[in-house]
């Protein structure tokens, strides 16, 4: 029970922390990080499904568009329907998807950065359009009131507002229930809601920014949440769990060449090239503080100056950060509530 009051509390403090401004000005990041899942899910829905069984396909394919949040919600699901075995997979996909997230985004930055700078024209664009000034960041704000006074800033009324907006999201995601349907099926499926009310009402200035973080629990929360995980290993043999082996590898595998193409795709279209895109749509089988670690790593290995070092991390950076935040803290949502419906 606790745990599951604790999934809206996060999913909200999660949309907090969604910067609209942010967004709008990496929309092209933003536009391939997508476009990269749309790939995903066709692989899922057809190939990873003929080869792996339907429900190995698509139990796995929220994980690798995001993470540990769309694997909980995945795994939760599962439980509730009596078929814990597809979310133990789940969870072992997003345990290993960045054995391949992080050595294919780490070779494709490694090649657009070289590619830059032997195209240093390129690298003149200065700080990235992600870090817009003050007075852009107004333009796009929509913050109608503050965090108030600081005696009220605790983490008991932090958190109750946090609590009053899931409820309200939950109210009225209850009222799209699809009739005659699966009591579960939604027309806005609650993890989505929570996520869409905690961006609106972080924007007007209702909810603080990260809430959760501000107010000390945020890791009490993620405990919550990681304590539903063994309830899904309890029941799973270890012959089931080595039976998943080729399934996991094969998903994962599968899923992130359908991202690789569709981004390559969009990249095409949007100006971006085939290593930058590959490498954004990369994003969402790592997520943060994955993108950025990968992204340091690659640029102090250049063999360049100081300032060429941080020109390059200027392009590179901002593009993926963004592309993390899309797909993992996002879409993933999204995608774990539109497709868990349809596994189970």
């Amino acid at each position: 029970m606790l745990t599951a009051f604790m999934i809206p509390l996060l999913l909200v403090n999660l949309g907090t922390s969604i910067s609209i401004s942010q967004l709008l000005s990496e929309w092209k990041t933003v536009a391939i990080a997508l476009i990269g899942l749309v790939g995903l899910a066709l692989i899922s829905f057809t190939v990873s499904s003929m080869l792996f069984t339907r429900e190995y396909a698509l139990s796995a394919s929220s994980p690798i568009a995001g993470g540990t949040i769309a694997a909980i919600i995945t795994n939760e699901a599962a439980v509730a329907a009596g078929k814990p075995e597809y979310g133990a997979f789940a969870m072992l996909v997003v345990s290993f998807q960045m054995f391949i997230g992080m050595p294919v985004s780490s070779f494709m930055l490694k090649k657009e950065s070289e590619y830059l700078l032997n195209n240093k024209h390129l690298l003149a664009i200065g700080p990235s359009d992600v870090m817009i000034d003050t007075e852009k960041k107004k333009k796009f704000s929509i913050h109608l009131m503050g965090d108030g006074p600081v005696q009220y800033q605790t983490t008991a009324i932090i958190t109750m507002r946090v609590a009053i907006i899931a409820v309200i999201a939950y109210l009225i995601s209850n009222l799209t229930i699809i009739p005659g349907s699966n009591p579960t099926n939604y027309y806005l499926n609650p993890n989505v809601a929570y996520l869409l009310f905690g961006i609106v009402f972080g924007e007007v200035g209702f909810l603080v920014k990260n809430g959760l973080q501000k107010a000390g629990l945020y890791g009490f929360t993620m405990l919550c949440l990681y304590s539903l995980t063994p309830n899904s290993f309890t029941s799973v043999t270890p012959e089931a769990l080595l039976d998943m082996v080729i399934p996991l590898v094969g998903t994962l595998v599968f899923g992130a060449i359908g991202i690789a193409i569709f981004s390559i795709i969009a990249g095409k279209f949007l100006g971006y090239s085939v290593y930058m895109s590959i490498a954004i749509g990369m994003c969402a089988l790592m997520g943060y503080p994955g993108t950025q670690i990968v992204t340091d790593d690659v640029v102090n290995a250049l063999s360049a100056s100081s300032e060429e070092k941080a020109a390059v991390s200027n392009v590179l950076l901002p593009r993926m950060l963004v592309g993390g935040f899309t797909t993992v803290s996002i879409a993933s949502v999204i995608f774990a509530g539109i497709i868990t419906p349809l596994i189970f």
